[in-house]
Order: C-alpha cells, then structure tokens, then sequence
C-alpha cells in the first residue's frame, strides 16, 4: 500500500544543441553508452549534474566540450591537492586550526560554506547547484585560480617542515578528504580514485573508513 521510493524526479525531454528532439531520422542521437566508452562514465554524470533537469535537457558536443573542460579542472585541483601532500603525515603534522596561517583558514572557511551549501542542494536535489557550487565557485574560483596559486611558493620554496607549509598541507588535507565525499554522489569513480590515493598515502583520519568513501559520513564543517 505504499510506493517502493521515497521521492520521484522527473526531467525534461533530452534535445540536441539545436532544442530539436533527438530522433534516428534526424540523425542527431547521442547514445549515452558511446559517451562512456569515449569520455568515461563521470563525464557523463557531471553533464546529468550541471543540467537543470528542470527544463528540457540539451545535449550536444559543445556542451560536452564545455563538461569536459570542467572536470578537468575539478580533477587537476584534486591531483595538486594530493601532490602536495607526499611527505605529509596527519597525526604528527597537521597543524592546530588556532595555530594556521590566515590565508588557510580562509580557505577552510570557504570550504565550511562549501559543505553547508551543498548539504542543502543535495537535500533539494537541486544538482546543478551542486555541481556549480563544488566546480566553478570552489574548485576553479576559489582553489585554482587563487589559493592553490598564492601557496605554490611557501610550498616549493619553504623548507620541508616550515610552519607555514605545514599549515598550508593541513587545510590541503581537509579540502582533499572533504571534496572526495562532496563529489561521490554526482563524479563517483572520480571520488573513490581520490578516497583510495588518500588511502594508499596515509591521509585518512582515524574518524574516516579507508574501504570506501562511500561509507563515510558526508563532511561536517570544521569548528
């Protein structure tokens, strides 16, 4: 006597770059099993993501190109994230938050916000908020084209255990381990790849389960 879901959503019509249906007439179908094969299933899913299901979904290669652009993004922000971290070990150098640099709390600030506001699109199932959130507002904005380049210098030029460039390693670390169960719903084989470095690297914290990211809590923001 009840329905087998807890929600139903449903989305527009799929059209081509044009707003036309697709159709085998018109030639213009894109089959999602040749999107995985050529680009791989996360792309796929980040494109599901970015769209606003709301209205009919548009799907062409310029959109693709666009999607694929920004998962590289999203994916090159987590490589210099985990690269910057090899010679880190949480229990003896993760530094105090009372005792980080101002520019790393900013950004752990940031991502304290990130987290609030994505719980709440997630809840809301409002995914394009998410992915814009997770992928232009934090990981391209704010990350890549600000933080990640200012660090750069304490972390090549300071020595290897510098105060400054552990504290910068310390918010890395939290960034890491929290974007990797921020993005597991919408860029799953992204998030586990990530959750398995962080595993084979020592980087977990001792609150985390190392089998899976999947079995992990969602982030809770840092006090």
């Amino acid at each position: 006597g009840e329905p087998p879901y807890g929600q139903v959503l449903t989305h527009g019509f799929v059209l081509d770059g044009q707003g036309r249906a697709m159709s085998k007439s018109l030639g213009n179908v894109i089959a999602p099993q040749a999107l995985i094969e050529k680009y791989g299933a996360d792309v796929l899913r980040l494109w599901v993501a970015v769209t606003d299901y709301r209205e009919d979904v548009r799907l062409s290669q310029d959109i693709l190109d666009r999607v694929i652009d920004t998962y590289r993004k999203i994916r090159n922000t987590l490589r210099f994230l985990l690269g910057n971290l090899g010679d880190f070990v949480p229990a003896k150098h993760a530094v105090p938050l009372q005792k980080m640099e101002p520019l790393d709390l900013a950004a752990l600030t940031a991502l304290k916000k990130l987290i609030e506001q994505t719980a709440t699109h997630y809840d809301q199932s409002e995914f394009h908020q998410v992915a814009g959130a997770l992928a232009d507002q934090f990981c391209i904005n704010a990350l890549s084209e600000y933080y990640l380049d200012v660090r750069k210098d304490i972390l090549y030029c300071d020595l290897a255990d510098s105060p400054r460039r552990r504290s910068a390693q310390t918010a890395f670390w939290h960034i890491a381990r929290a974007l990797a169960k921020l993005l597991a719903p919408i860029l799953s084989f992204t998030a586990e790849e990530t959750w398995q470095t962080l595993r084979e690297q020592n980087l977990l914290d001792a609150s985390d389960n190392p089998e899976s990211v999947f079995l992990n809590s969602f982030p809770t923001p840092l006090q």
